[in-house]
Parts: structure tokens; C-alpha cells; sequence
């Protein structure tokens, strides 16, 4: 239901103020109504490393208050270097993909540089999520631009080619995939 609204995710902070200004001027993504949006507080979250608090997006409400119109649903823009439902961020997901692909063992990757507080089966548990999404991922990339030729016979040496062939030589081509098409990875 969410296909026109323009800001799922953004970049940064400043850019979730600014969805913040112009939510009026923006219909709901539910009912199509102008003028109902309005801000209806942080959506917060923990950080990779450590145990404080981080913003991770914003929620926003179709008022039905008063004379208001609105539909009463909510919805959510979040940063884009943020998944959905993870402590473990976009930049993490990349290098992770970048180390796999030029041939370290995901086993070495994540005990060298996982999160605090998080063991390795979930590493192994975000590598299987990121490999059930690749067909998705893939044909949103598709969208853009056809596949670049490649030698390589692992699937996700051709992934993370078609990433960089689209999004450009960006550190973190996940959360590029997030923002340029305005979908979460994993769905």
C-alpha cells in the first residue's frame, strides 16, 4: 500500500526532519487524503555496538482527530542504513557481503567484527535471510539495469556486481538498495 508514498527510508537525520516538514503536503499512503499526516513520535532502537538508545526512523499518523478526516493509521520512514526488526545495520550487512564475496569465511568475518551481544548463529541466521531476499534483490536491481557479465560462479559475487553496477561504488550497497528503491531488504 505503500508504493507511491516517497520516503520510506532516507539518508540521514536531517532528511527525517524534512519528511517531518512536508508530511502535510504529502496524501497517506492508506486513504489518499492530504493534510491528515502528522508527526507521531521516534521510532527507537538500540545501537549496533553498545546499549543505548538510537533513533531509527519516524512513525507518522492519518489524523481522525476533531474535524480531521484522516483514516487513524500509521506508518513508518526509517533511515536507510537501518534493517527492519535488526540491531545489525545496513554497513555491517555490506562488508559482510564484501568480505564473503572475495572469498573470507563468514565464520571469520562476523567473530572479527559482529555487533556486541550477538553470538554466531546470528550471523549464520542474517547470511540465510540475505540469501532468501536475493531473488528479490535481484529483480529490483533488474528494474534498473540488466545483470553485468561475470565470470564469477558465486551468486553472490554476481550480486554484489549487479549492486555496484546500479548503486555505484558506494561502502554500504545495501543501504544505497534501500534508498534508491525505497524497500526493505529482507521483504
Amino acid at each position: 500500500m505503500l508504493d507511491f508514498w516517497p520516503h520510506r527510508f532516507v539518508r540521514d537525520l536531517d532528511a527525517l526532519d524534512a519528511v517531518l516538514l512536508t508530511a502535510k503536503l504529502t496524501p497517506c499512503p492508506h486513504c489518499r487524503r492530504t493534510g491528515m499526516l502528522i508527526g507521531h513520535g521516534l521510532l527507537w532502537g538500540y545501537a549496533e555496538r553498545g546499549c543505548e538508545t538510537v533513533v531509527r526512523g519516524r512513525r507518522l499518523i492519518c489524523s481522525k482527530r476533531g474535524r480531521r478526516t484522516g483514516c487513524g493509521r500509521t506508518f513508518s520512514v526509517r533511515l536507510s542504513n537501518i534493517i527492519a526488526g535488526f540491531t545489525v545495520r545496513t554497513n555491517t550487512l555490506s562488508r559482510m557481503l564484501t568480505a564473503v564475496t572475495l572469498g573470507k569465511s563468514l565464520r571469520s568475518f562476523w567473530q572479527a567484527e559482529r555487533p556486541l551481544g550477538l553470538c554466531l548463529r546470528s550471523g549464520y541466521r542474517l547470511w540465510r535471510r540475505l540469501l532468501c531476499a536475493q531473488p528479490l534483490l535481484r529483480t529490483a536491481l533488474h528494474s534498473k539495469a540488466p545483470a553485468p557479465p561475470n565470470d564469477d560462479s558465486q551468486p553472490f559475487a554476481q550480486l554484489f556486481a549487479h549492486l555496484h553496477s546500479v548503486l555505484g561504488t558506494s561502502d554500504c550497497v545495501l543501504g544505497a538498495f534501500q534508498h534508491e528503491f525505497q524497500r526493505g531488504l529482507f521483504g
